[in-house]
């Protein structure tokens, strides 16, 4: 190579880095001040009738999927990711917030979501491209720069693994095992399913034109729902029925609470503390929200009215019974952990403060506990003890003294605080 080459070649072409700095910095300064001036033109089409060009598409639907397997890479699932607890519990929120736009066994997609961009996945199609974890992470932090949200309770992973338990189980249904489930809490003491409306529900093809536009207004300070008399309540699954049927029995699987256990004021009180975001769950504030004052004392009242009936069917050791019965009557001395009795139903003043635990549900007990542990719940009575109870028990202790209280037969005696030998320091 001649020297003039060479030295041409050198000038575009520097060895040392430090040479290259002022090129590159200088393109950079360019390329930004032409990007702002192209925008602030408005020539930039950002219409959601203009589809994003293929491969710009592919590239960013390659770089979610990059980010979703790279921050997921170490969430473990729950032992009972495939329960029916879980599954059920994420059901009918799916139903009624997700299916818009992902779709639903025999359903597809509604033809506004398919006209979004980026337009929402079908989940029936693409499931089986995520695992649980993944599932999680998207479920849990939503997409930027698309409609996915993340979940509004961000620290409630227990309901968001429960939406990918049931997100795992719905790529296996068809359309009536889809609505037997989202619908199960309606099923009557025989266990059968609801009756499915009547009507023809193969999918049906439907084309989207590209001049489609479309308008929405939400305002949730209009209720969406109303209720009144029980044969309001009684009808077609919507809100409340879904999920804690009719009877407020809610389903046999455990996941979600017998609330007829609770009495009035405890129902309008949890209510209120949804609605407002003291109390975080990313499936009860999306109902509380439309709820007004009148109509969240109706369900209070209709609820707290229906039948006591403990649901829980519990399989525990003895030695497991024996040992919440001890944390339920004595705490733990050692760890400063008092009776749960002390205040759980040992007089009737108590139980108009304190929420009766006999019967409810053991795995919705141990969840609220490792709720409290956790410091997501209690923050809605100053000086609460529960979160530095919980906080001092194992999740042995926890699920022990969850499957005592369920065990427990309504009406029978209350469990009685009593004092315990305190441990003599070693």
């Amino acid at each position: 190579m001649s020297d003039l080459r060479r030295g041409i070649w050198r000038e575009f072409f520097p060895r040392k880095i430090r040479h290259w700095l002022v090129p590159i910095g200088t393109m950079g300064l360019v390329g930004l001040i032409g990007a702002m001036l192209l925008a602030m033109t408005g020539v930039l089409n950002l219409a959601a009738s203009t589809p994003h060009p293929q491969g710009w598409a592919s590239f960013l639907h390659f770089a979610f999927q990059r980010s979703v397997a790279f921050h997921s890479r170490n969430l473990q699932p729950p032992a009972e990711i495939n329960s029916a607890a879980l599954i059920e519990k994420g059901a009918t929120h799916y139903d009624r917030v997700c299916s818009n736009c992902h779709g639903a066994p025999g359903m597809g997609q509604n033809p506004i979501a398919m006209s979004m961009r980026p337009q929402p996945q079908y989940l029936m199609g693409s499931l089986k491209d995520y695992s649980p974890s993944e599932l999680f992470w998207i479920v849990k932090h939503g997409v930027k720069y698309s409609a996915m949200p993340a979940w509004p309770a961000g620290d409630r992973d227990d309901e968001v693994w429960a939406m990918v338990a049931f997100l795992r189980a719905m790529k296996s249904m068809n359309y009536e095992q889809y609505r037997s489930i989202t619908l199960g809490a309606m099923k009557r003491a025989t266990g059968a399913p609801p009756a499915l409306p009547p009507g023809d529900f193969r999918p049906q093809p439907y084309v989207i034109g590209g001049t489609q536009t479309a308008e929405a207004a939400v305002n949730f300070s209009t209720p969406a729902l109303g209720f009144g008399h029980s044969s309001e309540i009684a009808e077609i699954g919507k809100s409340c029925v879904a999920c804690h049927g009719t009877d407020g029995r809610s389903r046999a699987s455990g996941g979600i609470p017998n609330i007829a256990l609770l009495n009035r004021n405890q129902i309008v009180r949890q209510l209120d503390l949804y609605r407002t975001g003291v109390r975080q769950s990313g499936i009860m504030q999306n109902v509380a929200v439309q709820l007004t004052p009148d109509q969240i004392a109706g369900l209070a009242s209709y609820y707290s009215s229906q039948p006591k009936v403990g649901g829980a069917k519990v399989r525990a050791t003895p030695a497991v019974l024996a040992l919440g019965e001890r944390i339920a009557s004595q705490g733990l001395p050692d760890r400063q952990v008092g009776a749960c009795a002390s205040c759980h139903g040992i007089t009737a003043a108590a139980a108009r403060a304190y929420p009766g635990l006999d019967g409810q549900y053991p795995l919705y007990l141990r969840d609220q506990l490792r709720l409290y542990r956790s410091g997501v719940r209690g923050g809605d009575i100053p000086a609460n003890p529960m979160p530095a109870v919980a906080a001092r028990m194992t999740d042995k202790e926890i699920e022990a003294v969850s499957l005592f209280y369920a065990s427990r037969s309504l009406g029978t005696a209350p469990v009685r605080a009593v004092d315990a030998p305190v441990p003599a320091n070693p």
